[in-house]
């Protein structure tokens, strides 16, 4: 699970910028919003399961989602990059309204606790400036069965190309792999590394691995395809308000396009102009045995003039006239929900109010805060405009707000902080639309009106 999170000079966030899952003293519905963790990893082992973060547009709430996921996409990715000759830094997307800051370091900080049954809490930093890793370190905290807090031992600390600390096992990465001013050394436990030569390193990756940005991309196809039984809840879950729908199928379907060379793309590109393949559902995939269209299709009952029944069916990417906008988005976002539920993780969820109804937006809240169907101890970020969810169940550290000052610099900070004495009979959305978190757009209807 995510205990804290920091990060500086990435997109509108231009200073040190820090998100704490780790939840405060009060007691607001302790029993449903909190999963405990091993107090001897960690000096607050009560753990939110859910953050929401609001604020007025553009004021940097999904650059902060964003942020998380780049930071993942450079440990995932750093290795294989520079294995196609690639520098994976060479395009950093640093803030972009102050020149000093292109050459300022953009820095990422995790604490994350993961529990695979010895329990231990791992400590990530790594920075980066002009297309070089400028430091990279790993600690961790093993669980012990003692009360007091357990010692952070070095696994690996790391200036420049080189690593000054070392664990045996990361020692022997070492010997193995270069170290690149471009590569994270963490980035070398990827791919088919055997789990048995740097343990520590597989488990980091796994959790990075498990970090999911559900958005309007087709991702959610390659979910359904390696659990096709996802799709049966997303299902379920469709049907409590829309019971003309009798089906959701996945479909998978070869391309024969008689291309020798699939992995050519101008070859690929004029053969798919030449057959005047045009609507290709989700997205075309590449397998080893050639090119597959991905698609998902809602099936419904039509009338016909007989009277007999027949079976039609809608697919939710190139039917998109006929298909709601609302029922797609379900579909695409229900995949990494579900996925992430069912095996744990964290979820980033940007806008997720955007084209869905209420009640829709508080279930899908609700499933993150509830053990029944949270077993997996999973966790979740979203960012709404909707500020009526801040209502539903949750506590007051649970709930950030996003604003940017008159430079373009964005900043976070905890509701709790403008606010020392919530009560539960308080309406926390009534007492952020009054302004006492500050972060709510001040337009002057007067102004607007003289420019009509």
């Amino acid at each position: 699970m995510l205990l804290n999170y920091t990060f500086k000079n990435f997109k509108s966030y231009r200073f040190q910028t820090s998100l704490s899952m780790q939840a405060s003293k009060i007691k607001h519905f302790e029993e449903y919003n909190i999963e405990l963790i091993d107090s001897s990893i960690s000096d607050n082992d009560r753990i939110l399961k859910s953050i929401v973060l609001i604020g007025a547009n553009s004021a940097g709430k999904t650059n902060f989602l964003k942020s998380i996921s780049y930071a993942r996409y450079l440990i995932m990715n750093s290795a294989n990059a520079a294995r196609d000759k690639e520098n994976i830094l060479d395009d950093p997307d640093t803030f972009m309204f102050d020149e000093n800051a292109e050459s300022e370091p953009t820095e990422f900080h995790f604490e994350f606790s993961v529990d695979n049954g010895a329990n231990s809490t791992y400590f990530y930093d790594f920075a980066f400036c002009k297309k070089k890793i400028l430091y990279e370190k790993l600690y961790k905290r093993e669980t012990n069965k003692k009360t007091r807090l357990a010692t952070k031992k070095c696994l690996f600390d790391r200036k420049g190309k080189v690593i000054e600390k070392n664990s045996d096992a990361f020692e022997k990465l070492a010997e193995v792999f270069e170290i690149s001013d471009s590569v994270l050394f963490l980035s070398n436990c990827t791919g088919n590394l055997k789990s048995d030569m740097c343990p520590d390193g597989k488990i980091v990756i796994d959790w990075f691995s498990n970090i999911t940005f559900a958005n309007m991309e087709s991702s959610c196809l390659d979910i359904y395809d390696d659990k096709p039984e996802y799709l049966d809840i997303a299902l379920k879950l469709l049907s409590l308000t829309n019971k003309s729908i009798k089906n959701i199928k996945f479909e998978k379907r070869k391309l024969d396009l008689g291309v020798l060379d699939y992995k050519n793309p101008d070859a690929v590109f004029k053969a798919l102009n030449k057959k005047k393949i045009g609507n290709v559902g989700g997205g075309i995939r590449l397998s080893e045995d050639g090119l597959y269209v991905f698609d998902i299709f809602m099936e419904y009952e039509k009338v016909m003039l007989d009277g007999k029944v027949k079976k039609i069916r809608l697919s939710i990417f190139d039917d998109s006239y006929s298909v709601s906008s609302g029922e797609r988005k379900l579909i695409i976002y229900l995949a990494p929900i579900i996925k992430i539920l069912k095996e744990g993780g964290l979820l980033l969820v940007d806008e997720i109010d955007t084209a869905l109804h209420y009640n829709f937006s508080k279930i899908i809240l609700s499933l993150f805060n509830n053990a029944e169907t949270n077993q997996k101890k999973a966790q979740a970020l979203f960012t709404t405009h909707n500020v009526k969810l801040i209502d539903e169940n949750l506590r007051i550290d649970q709930i950030f707000t996003a604003k940017k000052d008159d430079f373009g610099v964005s900043a976070i900070s905890m509701l709790s902080e403008g606010d020392k004495s919530p009560r539960k009979v308080h309406k926390l959305s009534e007492r952020y639309l009054s302004g006492l978190y500050g972060s709510v757009p001040d337009i002057n209807f007067k102004k607007v009106k003289i420019l009509f």
